[in-house]
């Protein structure tokens, strides 16, 4: 905090900063933004905001747009990192510093931006699977079906979450995962694609778990499970849930016993931090080239501490 209060401190109303982004339809990305925007914002920068439905043609075209505006720093949260290649390295070139967000920016433009503020994507993961293994564990069975719904898995921290996920799953060899989908982030999708997958596999043993890459996306689920007539939750010997990118419905759903855990990269602290480091280097203050937010598992004995910041989601 001391770093925001230093930069808040400097006349920065010259600065103008262009936000290319997840828009408001995705509730993580709308709770994000306004926090990004609001920070800035606070600290007199001019910020524009251009937003699409992760759509990675059309951010594309508004990284673009932005670049030929020759903003003091532009803030861009991929909806695909391997699409967006060029254009980092067309800003680059531009002289149009960059500020990659929440996805690690891929190892072929790391010299082309400026920065990156990223979640521990791994540790998500991590915590996903632990989330499975003891709720199943809890449930008393010896073996078992998950299944994964992602966000989009074009985006490096999807796969660093599934990758930290499977890491973890592996010592768990008992449960095995039957199926891993892209929901592109889509709640409503999210659902979809887990009824189809629910009777896809109810003759092959059912499905007893399932990962979703945001609490937004759990919700659904459950309910979708609960429309096959399937049990939810861990007292109930049903089914087993986690989310991730905790939000406050997801809490609701863990004090109702429908989930099980989730984690945090909530949308508040990622927007917060991903702002004070966009000031502190408006500011020129030397920033670290990566900054890592921490994170954290949501569950039972951890519920009540990180359940006021995720209800900020």
């Amino acid at each position: 905090m001391a770093v925001v209060g230093a930069a808040q401190a400097a006349d920065l109303s010259s600065k103008k900063v262009i936000l290319v982004t997840c828009g408001p339809a995705n509730p993580w990305c709308k709770v994000f933004n306004e926090r990004i925007v609001a920070g800035l914002e606070g600290a007199g920068v001019k910020v524009s905001v251009l937003e699409s439905d992760l759509d990675p043609v059309q951010e594309v075209q508004q990284i673009n747009q932005a670049i030929s505006q020759k903003p003091d720093l532009l803030m861009i949260e991929p909806a695909d990192d391997k699409s967006l290649i060029a254009s980092i390295k067309k800003a680059k070139a531009a002289g149009v510093p960059v500020l990659y967000m929440d996805s690690p920016a891929d190892a072929s433009i790391m010299d082309d931006i400026a920065l990156q503020v990223i979640a521990d994507n791994a540790a998500l993961g991590r915590f996903a699977a632990q989330n499975l293994i003891d709720g199943l564990r809890e449930r008393g069975l010896k073996s078992g079906n998950v299944i994964v719904i992602t966000g989009t898995a074009g985006s490096q921290m999807v796969q660093d979450r599934q990758k930290g996920f499977e890491e973890v799953m592996a010592t768990a060899p008992e449960y095995k995962i039957l199926d891993v989908q892209d929901s592109n982030w889509d709640p409503v999708q999210s659902g979809k694609i887990a009824q189809q997958l629910f009777a896809k596999y109810a003759s092959q043993g059912g499905v007893d778990a399932v990962r979703a890459d945001a609490d937004y996306m759990a919700i659904p689920i459950i309910e979708a499970a609960k429309q096959a007539g399937m049990k939810v939750g861990v007292k109930n010997d049903g089914l087993v849930v986690t989310g991730t990118n905790c939000t406050a419905e997801g809490i609701q759903a863990i004090r109702a016993g429908d989930m099980y855990g989730t984690a945090t990269e909530d949308a508040w602290t990622q927007g917060i931090v991903t702002a004070e480091t966009a000031i502190a280097f408006l500011k020129g203050e030397t920033v670290p080239k990566t900054v890592i937010v921490p994170e954290y598992r949501v569950h039972g004995p951890t519920l009540e501490k990180y359940a006021e910041l995720c209800s900020k989601s």
